[in-house]
């Protein structure tokens, strides 16, 4: 289910590319504070071969410098809080962008003069808010022969989208690729010890409508891509079928609230506002259960995605008479 590359050049089609760029869109969701600095980071280094990071040193930290290209004299500050849009977190990120830019200043303007200043936010698709545009401007109205400028998530994703395929694989570790292979019992039984480790978290009362399978990828806002993955392993439902048949009914049950459970974690991460959505969940929920593994592992937990998404445990279940 996932192509894993090393050093081997490989051609993207349509498919994974879009697959690739939905990826990306669920580790912006997942990447707070450090993990997104990390992200950025990385993709920079790979973007930009005189991209430097800088790391933090003893109590000196990194002088409010995460990263800078001494060639053309721009530099980098990284702020990425679980929620840029709430009231106090605004004015942090006000405070935080005029503190660091002057401590910046301070220090490695008389080092590598400071031509170009970016403030890098993870908005998480929803826009930087005003008063940070503001404090932007102020800024530059106060340093005029420095150029000001935001550099939020779309920026980030521009880039990354158009690295080599190769870069984009290293960054993204792996995409989805269509040729789901038969799942081995041996496999199966790996895969599900790991997934029934996971803590409960969630109670739900039994689905007790099975909509048509088509009918629910579409209700979901699936992409036909993800509905394609979905309806290819749904087809080994009566293996999966014989495998429970051969276990006690806890190991079905539980592993329809461990699915539950990843797929309220996945809308908690994902909110509905973001573009692709439930794509972003499907994905989440496929790597999380799949817990980074060989391709047939990912191919197991597949199946077994297909199988609680037809039996409407997870995803919406649509209303009856649709």
């Amino acid at each position: 289910m996932w192509k894993v590359f090393d050093a081997y050049k490989f051609m993207m089609n349509r498919n994974e590319k879009y697959l690739a760029r939905i990826m990306f869109k669920l580790r912006i969701h997942e990447s707070d504070g450090q993990a997104y600095e990390d992200l950025f980071v990385k993709i920079m280094t790979t973007y930009n071969t005189n991209f430097h990071p800088v790391k933090p040193h003893g109590n000196i930290g990194d002088r409010k410098n995460d990263g800078f290209d001494k060639t053309t004299g721009t530099y980098y500050q990284v702020f990425a809080p679980f929620n840029l849009q709430k009231d106090k977190t605004v004015t942090d990120a006000v405070n935080k962008l005029r503190n660091d830019f002057v401590g910046l200043k301070n220090y490695w303007d008389s080092i590598c003069p400071i031509k170009e200043y970016y403030y890098v936010v993870n908005d998480k698709y929803h826009g930087v808010p005003s008063p940070i545009h503001e404090e932007i401007i102020a800024l530059s109205n106060e340093y005029p022969k420095i150029a000001f400028d935001l550099f939020p998530v779309k920026k980030l994703e521009d880039i990354f989208i158009n690295l080599s395929e190769d870069d984009i694989i290293n960054i993204i570790n792996f995409i989805p690729s269509d040729d789901i292979e038969l799942i081995d019992y041996s496999i199966l039984s790996e895969t599900i010890k790991y997934i029934l480790d996971r803590q409960d978290e969630f109670n739900f009362e039994d689905s007790l409508v099975v909509p048509d399978f088509d009918g629910k990828i579409k209700f979901n806002s699936l992409s036909p891509w993800v509905g394609h993955y979905l309806t290819t392993a749904s087809y080994q439902n009566g293996d999966l079928e014989e495998y429970f048949a051969a276990n006690s009914d806890f190991i079905r049950e539980e592993l329809k609230q461990k699915f539950r459970d990843l797929y309220e974690e996945a809308k908690e991460i994902i909110p509905d506002s973001s573009v692709d959505f439930s794509d972003q969940r499907f994905l989440y929920i496929l790597k999380e259960a799949s817990f980074n593994s060989t391709k047939n592992i990912r191919d197991a937990v597949l199946v077994l995605m297909a199988y609680y998404f037809e039996s409407c445990d997870i995803f919406e279940e649509p209303p009856e008479g649709e």
